[in-house]
């Protein structure tokens, strides 16, 4: 009987696994979307890319977006891609608990434990896994967003 209650709780705790990974790794993507399409409207040089632009938290990188797109983009469009950072500023918070969280992934559903900074208070999540996969769908449709918001078709027309 414990054999098989270990290859239950390693079958959900991969489950759980696969959703961190999926949810990082759409996160991380849509950031670079982000930086890339500052970079570009700034038109700042390849060589000066990393030195300007991997220097931003998320919370800083939305704000200069913003600031950015606003002076750049007429107005329709601005409101898009500002509705567009606010979901990802928003996705943001989530990250932080995956990232500085303390992880249970085979306990109900991929058990999270997160201490807020601002709170100094130590709060439990649970069904994570669920949580982290929808996360990672919304990261992945903010980034077409902005693909279709500059006109780009696929991944494949921008630098990564």
């Amino acid at each position: 009987m414990s054999g098989e209650y270990a290859e239950r709780e390693l079958l959900v705790a991969e489950k759980t696994y696969g959703a961190i990974g999926y949810f990082i790794f759409e996160f991380s993507q849509t950031e670079y979307t982000i930086r890339h399409y500052v970079g570009r409207e700034l038109k700042i040089e390849e060589k000066h890319f990393a030195t300007v632009m991997q220097s931003y938290d998320v919370a800083l990188l939305c704000a200069v977006a913003k600031r950015v797109f606003e002076a750049n983009f007429a107005k329709e469009r601005y409101e898009l891609a500002e509705k567009l950072l606010n979901r990802f500023y928003k996705i943001n918070e989530q990250r932080v608990r995956v990232a500085h969280g303390l992880w249970m992934p085979h306990f109900n559903g991929g058990t999270l434990h997160h201490v807020s900074r601002a709170q100094l208070k130590s709060q439990g999540y649970i069904e994570q896994t669920a949580l982290l996969e929808k996360l990672g769908a919304e990261a992945e449709e903010i980034k077409l967003g902005f693909f279709d918001l500059f006109g780009v078709v696929s991944e494949e027309d921008i630098e990564f």
